[in-house]
């Protein structure tokens, strides 16, 4: 869980450039990117080569956010596949990253 936590804090660190986003543009974007972490999490307890992962997750995302895929993908990847079983991976990155306010 400490990994998972560590995780959304570091994809905290993508929003520093977008301080200058909106409440609801923020939440937008932690949407976006949550689905990202959760594909990712899918791929890494599937078992599916990183790279593998990195390409089909591209396939399917906006390009906007092409930049932040091999990152949050990375990521995940770096923690065991238990860290993730039975956790919901995407909510708690959600949680953390639409509740982070750099203006405070």
């Amino acid at each position: 869980m400490k990994q998972i936590i560590l995780a959304c804090s570091f994809g905290l660190t993508l929003a520093a450039p977008a301080a200058a986003e909106t409440k609801d543009e923020r939440v937008a974007r932690c949407e976006k990117q949550g689905e990202i972490i959760g594909k990712a999490a899918e791929a890494r307890l599937a078992r599916t080569r990183e790279a593998k992962a990195n390409t089909e997750i591209l396939e399917t995302t906006d390009a906007a956010y092409h930049p932040s895929v091999p990152i949050l993908v990375g990521h995940i990847y770096t923690l065991s596949r238990g860290d993730l079983k039975d956790v919901d991976v995407k909510a708690a990155f959600v949680e953390q990253c639409s509740g982070f306010d750099p203006n405070q």
